[in-house]
């Protein structure tokens, strides 16, 4: 897995990040803008440590203040790395070079899990990114209407149909549309993605 990080003046995030993902680390990639000299120090305790673990790094530098400079510069390294699995730990640095860096994996689709610790740390959270692009298929009253039955327990096609009151056709198609938009699984259970849309949508 190649572990993304976003860095700025302090690399505790950062080292909270390494502990937690250990051994299923290929590589590292530090992103960051590397001018000042807390944001120097940071870098260099953090890449002393890497080297210390074994633990392969490359660093992208940026200027933190320059949104589309860093997409740009993120977008090109993911790409090259295009089919690896992703961890991007979105926990330091500046807001708008954290924005940025999110932004490239929303514009290149490359599927990665997300990972952010609160700032006083007493909770790390994961999201997918696919979690949270908004689907090609326009959310339908059907739709919208199966996926609050499916939270509601129901499952099977038959049994959403009779509840839902939608043709029992009508319901098979909205299953698979849901199915290929990822916002339900092949058991017909929600993703987090479709919880999502629910609340966001769902009445």
């Amino acid at each position: 897995m190649i572990l993304v990080l976003t860095l700025g003046f302090d690399e505790k995030f950062q080292y909270r990040a390494l502990m937690r993902q250990g051994k299923s680390i290929e590589k590292v990639i530090i992103v960051g803008g590397f001018e000042e000299e807390k944001a120097k120090k940071a870098l260099e305790s953090l890449t002393d440590f890497l080297k210390t673990v074994n633990v392969p790094y490359e660093t992208i530098e940026v200027d933190p203040r320059d949104f589309k400079n860093i997409v740009e510069k993120v977008g090109k390294l993911i790409l090259t790395n295009a089919g690896k699995d992703f961890m991007v730990n979105l926990s330091g640095g500046m807001r708008l070079m954290i924005l940025a860096v999110f932004s490239a994996f929303l514009l290149t689709g490359i599927e990665a899990t997300v990972e952010i610790e609160t700032e006083d740390l007493t909770k790390v959270y994961y999201f997918r990114v696919s979690d949270v692009t908004l689907p090609f298929l326009s959310l339908t009253k059907d739709h919208l209407t199966i996926l609050k039955a499916i939270k509601d327990g129901y499952s099977s096609a038959n049994v959403i149909s009779k509840n839902t009151e939608i043709p029992l056709t009508t319901t098979w198609r909205r299953l698979n549309e849901l199915r290929k938009e990822k916002l339900i699984d092949e058991t017909n259970k929600l993703t987090t993605k479709g919880e999502l849309l629910l609340k966001i949508y769902g009445s």
